[in-house]
C-alpha cells in the first residue's frame, strides 16, 4: 500500500529513472546495463501477469523502493533495502525465461512467438549495451539472433489454428524447446547475481546453436512434405483493396529483380515468373470492375491470399534455403489461379460489360434519389441570384456553368428553381432538361431534351433512330438562344457524347450542369459554383418550414428542435429527411431528443433512400480511390485529419500506384484532390502557401463510409501482425515486444511510437517513422542501415549523435522537429538531395558553450524552410536566397541580425510566401505574395 492507502500500480518508472541517473559506481547491476535488461523482462511480466501475482507484487515493491531511494547517498538504509529487493526480484525472474503456459488471448503458437520476440529484444539490448565481456561471444550472439528471427518468420508462415499434421505439431514443439533453451541461457549468464563464466557461456552458446541447426534440418523436411499456407483469417477478405495490393506487390517484385541482393540471386527467375503471372492478373483486374461481379469473389480472395503470401515470404528473415523451398510452392498456386482466370476472361468476353442486374439497380437507385423539395430554397438565394446573372448576361458565346457539391446540398433543387424562374423562361427561346445519372445513355438524354424543347410529340421522338435524334436536336436549337439543364452529371463523357448537338451561334446560349465533381464545370472555361453548407440558423428555418409549414414551433419544443437542426450538419437533405420523421412523432421532448442524438439511425429506419443516395457517390469512384475513401472510416466523425500523415498512411498501405517520375506523395495528393473534387472530402485547413493542410469528412459521408466499409469487410483487423503495414503505438505505453500475438513485422512501412524501439533495425521496409517524444532524443546510428526510410518526424526534438553520418539514408525526404523542444546540433544537410521541408530552432537552454547557429549547407531541392532564433549573418541569408525552388520561408524570433533586410534581384526567385514573426527588422524589399 502507498502512504495514501491506495495500491501501487505495476510500473517501472522509478526504477528506470534511478538506473538512468545514478553513477556507475552506485549501480545495482553485476555489469553496466544489466538493469536495462531487467526492465525489458519487467514490462513483459506486466503484460502477462495479473496484478495479484506474487512477482508483480514484488515488482511494485521494487519500484517503490527505487522511489524511496531516489536522492539518498550510496550505502544509505534506503539504498540497502533497494539492493535486497532488486536481487530478490532477479531470482524470481527465472520463471519468465520459458514459454508461458497459458494466456487466454493467444494460441500456443502465438505464445511461442511472443516469447521469441522477448528474447530478440533482450539480445538486441545486449548488443547495444556492449558489456565488457561481450566481444568474446558477440559473433555467436549475432548468429543466435538471426536464427531466432528465422524461427519467428517460420511461425508466421504456419497455420495459427490447431492442426492434425503430426509433422507440423512436432516442429512447433521443437521450436518451443529451442526457445526455452535460449531463455535459460540468457537468464543464467545475463540475469545472474553471480560472476560470469566466459568458458561456460561459450560452451552453452555452441550447444544452443547446434540444436538450432538440427531444428532447421527438420524444418527443411517439413517444407518439402507440407505446402505451407498463410494462417486462415490473417488476410483481410475484401475485394476493395485487391487492385492496390497487386500493384504494390508488383512494384516490390520489380525493385527486387533490379536489386543486387545475393540472398535472392538464384531465385530471380522464379520471382520473375511470379511477377509475370501477377501482371496478367493485374491487367484482368484493371479491365473489370471488381465489385460488379460477386460470382468472382472467391477468385478475388484467392488472389489477395497469394499476394500477401508472396509479400510475407520474400520480406521475411528467412535464409536462402527456406526461400528456395517456399517460392516454388507459391508459384504453383499463382499459376493455377492464373489459368482459372484466363478461362473466366474468355467467359466474360473482352469487353467485360456490366451486368444488367447491376445497371438496373443503379437506375433504380437514381430514380429514388430524393430532392430537397421544389420551389422552397433556404440559404441558396444569393447563389441563385448570382447564377441567374451569369445566365442572363455575360458573353454571347455558348457557356457552361455548373453547380457542384456533395449529395444533399440542394444542387437539383436550386437548378429546378432556376429552370422554372420566369425571367429565365422569358430570356431564352428554349429551355431543356435531362437527368444524366451514373449510368447515362445518350439516347435517353436526347429524348428528354427534345421533349422539352421540340414541338414534336413524344411518340414521334421515341420512334427516331439515334442519329436522327442528334440531328433533330441540333436543328431545333440552331439560331436560337437556348438553355439546357443537365442534372446529376457524373462523367464528362456524357457531355462529350452530346456536345455536337448544341450549336454555338453567338446567341448567348447556356448549358448548366449539376454535379458532385467540381472539375466538370470547368471544361471549355466554364464557371463552377460550389454550394456551401447551411448555417445552423438556415437549417432551423428549413426544418420549421418542412415540419410546421406556416405555423410556429411550440415554444416548449424550440430548444430540442433547434438541437436537431444543428445536428443535421448543414445538409438540406438531412433536414428534409429528419422533418419527415418528426412529422410522424408526437411532440414530446424525450422523443425528439432521441432523434437529435440518433439522426442517422432514425433516417435509416424511415427509408433507405438517404444512404443509397450517398452510396451512389462511392459506387462511382474509380477503383484506386475506393480504399483511400474507406480509410477515412478509421477516423472519428468530424475529426480534422492532417493531410501529410494521411498521405503517408495511404502510401504505406499500398494504395498509391507508382507513376514514373513522380513520388508516391505527389500521386497520393492527386488522389486526395480527386476525392475533394468529387465532394467526398472537405478541406478544413490550408498551409501558408495555399496547399491543403488538413481535411475532414462530413458526418453523413462518414456514416456511409462506415456502412460500406463494414459491408466490404474493409476494416477487418488482421489476426496477428505479420502482414501489418501500418502500426500506431504513439498513444500507448506499449513496447513492440509485448504486443498480443506479436510476430516479425516484415512488411511494416509506417510506425508511430512514443519512443524509438531498440528493435527498429528489424523493420527493413520502414518508410515513415513518427516519434511522439516528450524530450529531445538522440537519433540512433542504426538509421544508417535503413535505406528505405524517407520520412522522420520527432514531436519533441532530436539531435544527431557525434558519430552518426546519415549518408546511407538516401531516400530521406523530410525531417521535422516540432514544438518548443527542437534539436540544437545542425549537421551538413547538403547530401539530403531530396529534402523538401526543414524546420530548425536554436534553443540556448540546451547548449553549453559558444556554438555557431549558422546552417552551413542546404540542398537546392528545399521548398520550405523555417528558422527560429538563429541570429543569422547576411552572408548566410544570401545563401538561403539562392535556393532556386524555395517557396516558403518563415523566420521567427530575431533570426536575422540588424533591423533592415535588403535583398538582391537574383535572390528568392521562387518565393511565394514569407513570414517574419517577432522580428526586429523591416519587411524585405521584395514583392512577396
Amino acid at each position: 500500500m502507498t502512504e495514501s492507502g491506495r495500491e501501487l500500480v505495476p510500473s517501472t518508472y522509478n526504477l528506470r529513472r534511478l538506473l538512468k541517473y545514478r553513477s556507475k559506481s552506485e549501480m545495482l547491476e553485476m555489469f553496466d546495463g544489466q538493469g536495462q535488461l531487467v526492465l525489458i523482462v519487467a514490462q513483459f511480466m506486466i503484460k502477462l501477469c495479473s496484478e495479484d501475482d506474487p512477482v508483480i507484487v514484488l515488482l511494485k515493491r521494487l519500484d517503490h523502493s527505487a522511489k524511496l531511494s531516489w536522492g539518498y547517498t550510496h550505502y544509505s538504509e534506503e539504498d540497502r533495502n533497494l539492493s535486497i529487493v532488486f536481487r530478490s526480484f532477479m531470482e524470481d525472474l527465472q520463471v519468465f525465461f520459458k514459454v508461458p503456459n497459458s494466456m487466454s488471448t493467444l494460441s500456443p503458437k502465438e505464445l511461442v512467438a511472443a516469447f521469441i520476440d522477448l528474447l530478440l529484444e533482450i539480445l538486441q539490448e545486449i548488443l547495444n549495451l556492449q558489456p565488457y565481456f561481450i566481444h568474446q561471444v558477440e559473433d555467436s550472439i549475432q548468429s543466435l539472433k538471426m536464427e531466432l528471427k528465422f524461427l519467428l518468420a517460420f511461425l508466421g508462415d504456419t497455420p495459427s489454428q490447431p492442426t492434425d499434421l503430426e509433422t507440423t505439431k512436432k516442429i512447433l514443439v521443437d521450436i518451443e524447446v529451442v526457445a526455452n533453451e535460449t531463455g535459460s541461457f540468457l537468464y543464467s549468464f545475463f540475469f545472474s547475481t553471480n560472476r560470469i563464466s566466459m568458458s561456460g557461456m561459450k560452451q552453452n552458446l555452441s550447444d544452443l546453436l547446434g540444436n538450432v541447426e538440427l531444428l532447421k534440418e527438420n524444418i527443411k523436411k517439413h517444407c518439402i512434405t507440407v505446402a505451407n499456407i498463410l494462417p486462415s483469417g490473417v488476410t483481410p477478405k475484401t475485394s476493395v483493396v485487391i487492385l492496390s495490393l497487386v500493384d504494390s506487390i508488383l512494384d516490390y517484385l520489380n525493385d527486387l529483380m533490379n536489386k543486387k541482393d545475393n540472398r535472392i540471386f538464384n531465385l530471380k527467375d522464379q520471382i520473375r515468373t511470379i511477377h509475370q503471372e501477377l501482371m496478367f492478373l493485374q491487367s484482368f483486374l484493371t479491365d473489370i470492375e471488381v465489385e460488379k461481379y460477386p460470382e468472382l469473389e472467391e477468385f478475388f480472395i484467392r488472389i489477395i491470399d497469394i499476394a500477401y503470401e508472396v509479400e510475407y515470404i520474400i520480406n521475411s528473415f528467412a535464409p536462402v534455403w527456406y526461400l528456395t523451398l517456399r517460392i516454388p510452392q507459391v508459384m504453383e498456386k499463382i499459376q493455377l489461379v492464373s489459368t482459372q482466370f484466363q478461362e473466366k476472361k474468355k467467359m466474360y468476353g473482352a469487353g467485360l460489360q456490366k451486368n444488367a442486374e447491376y445497371q438496373s439497380q443503379q437506375v433504380s437507385l437514381q430514380a429514388q434519389r430524393p430532392h430537397i423539395g421544389d420551389g422552397k430554397i433556404i440559404g441558396l438565394e444569393d447563389v441563385q441570384y448570382e447564377i441567374e446573372g451569369k445566365l442572363l448576361g455575360g458573353t454571347s458565346t455558348l457557356q457552361i456553368i455548373s453547380i457542384s457539391g456533395m449529395p444533399g446540398l440542394g444542387k437539383t433543387t436550386l437548378a429546378k428553381n432556376i429552370y422554372h424562374d420566369a425571367f429565365i423562361r422569358q430570356h431564352f427561346d428554349s429551355c431543356g432538361w435531362c437527368v444524366v445519372s451514373q449510368t447515362y445513355q445518350k439516347r435517353n438524354m436526347l429524348i428528354d431534351i427534345l421533349r422539352s424543347t421540340s414541338h414534336l410529340n413524344t411518340e414521334t421522338i421515341l420512334n427516331m433512330e439515334d442519329d436522327d435524334l442528334s440531328i433533330e436536336l441540333y436543328n431545333c436549337l440552331k439560331g436560337s438562344r437556348y438553355i439546357i439543364f443537365m442534372d446529376d452529371i457524373w462523367n464528362v463523357n456524357a457531355w462529350f457524347d452530346t456536345r455536337y448537338c448544341f450549336p454555338d451561334d453567338n446567341c448567348g446560349s447556356r448549358i448548366l450542369f449539376t454535379s458532385q465533381n467540381a472539375n466538370l464545370g470547368m471544361i471549355y472555361s466554364g464557371i463552377n459554383y460550389p454550394l456551401r453548407f447551411l448555417t445552423d440558423g438556415e437549417c432551423w428555418d428549413l426544418l420549421q418550414f418542412n415540419v410546421f409549414n406556416n405555423e410556429q414551433c411550440p415554444p416548449v419544443m424550440v430548444d430540442v428542435a433547434k438541437k436537431i437542426a444543428r445536428n443535421c450538419g448543414g445538409l438540406p437533405s438531412t433536414v428534409v429527411f429528419v422533418a419527415s420523421v418528426l412529422k410522424k412523432l408526437e411532440k414530446e421532448i424525450s422523443l425528439w431528443m432521441d432523434v437529435a442524438e440518433n439522426i442517422t439511425s432514425y433516417i435509416s429506419r424511415e427509408t433507405n433512400d438517404y444512404m443509397n443516395m450517398l452510396e451512389l457517390s462511392y459506387n462511382h469512384l474509380p477503383m484506386h480511390l475506393k480504399p483511400c475513401f474507406l480509410y477515412f472510416g478509421a477516423y472519428e466523425k468530424d475529426k480534422e485529419i492532417p493531410v501529410q500523415k494521411l498521405i503517408m498512411l495511404w502510401a504505406a498501405e499500398g494504395f498509391i500506384r507508382k507513376v514514373e517520375c513522380r513520388s508516391s506523395e505527389d500521386v497520393a495528393e492527386q488522389y486526395l484532390f480527386g476525392l475533394i473534387n468529387r465532394s467526398m472530402i472537405l478541406v478544413s485547413k490550408r498551409t501558408s502557401d495555399g496547399r491543403i493542410k488538413a481535411c475532414s469528412v462530413h458526418g453523413a459521408m462518414h456514416d456511409m463510409c462506415l456502412r460500406v466499409a463494414e459491408q466490404d469487410n474493409f476494416m477487418k483487423v488482421m489476426k496477428g501482425l505479420k502482414l501489418m503495414k501500418v502500426l500506431d503505438l504513439s498513444i500507448t505505453d506499449m513496447s513492440l515486444y509485448n504486443l498480443t500475438g506479436s510476430e516479425v513485422l516484415t512488411v511494416l512501412k509506417f510506425l508511430s511510437v512514443s519512443s524509438i524501439p531498440s528493435s527498429i533495425e528489424s523493420f527493413e521496409n520502414l518508410e515513415f517513422l513518427f516519434v511522439d517524444n516528450k524530450e529531445v532524443v538522440e537519433i540512433p546510428a542504426i538509421f544508417l542501415n535503413m535505406v528505405k526510410l524517407r520520412h522522420v518526424h520527432f514531436s519533441g526534438g532530436a539531435q544527431f549523435s557525434e558519430s552518426l553520418r546519415i549518408q546511407a539514408t538516401k531516400k530521406l525526404q523530410y525531417i521535422f522537429w516540432d514544438s518548443s523542444e527542437n534539436c540544437y546540433r545542425y549537421p551538413d544537410f547538403g547530401f539530403l538531395d531530396r529534402l523538401e521541408s526543414l524546420s530548425l530552432s536554436f534553443l540556448p537552454n540546451y547548449v553549453s558553450g559558444d556554438i555557431s547557429r549558422e546552417v552551413i549547407d542546404l540542398h537546392w531541392n528545399l521548398r520550405k524552410l523555417t528558422l527560429r532564433n538563429f541570429d543569422l549573418s547576411w552572408n548566410q541569408m544570401n545563401v538561403i536566397g539562392m535556393l532556386p525552388i524555395l517557396e516558403v520561408l518563415k523566420l521567427r524570433d530575431d533570426t536575422i541580425e540588424g533591423k533592415k533586410w535588403d535583398t538582391r534581384e537574383d535572390e528568392f526567385q521562387g518565393l511565394r510566401y514569407s513570414m517574419l514573426y517577432k522580428s526586429n527588422i523591416g519587411m524585405p524589399q521584395v514583392i512577396i505574395s
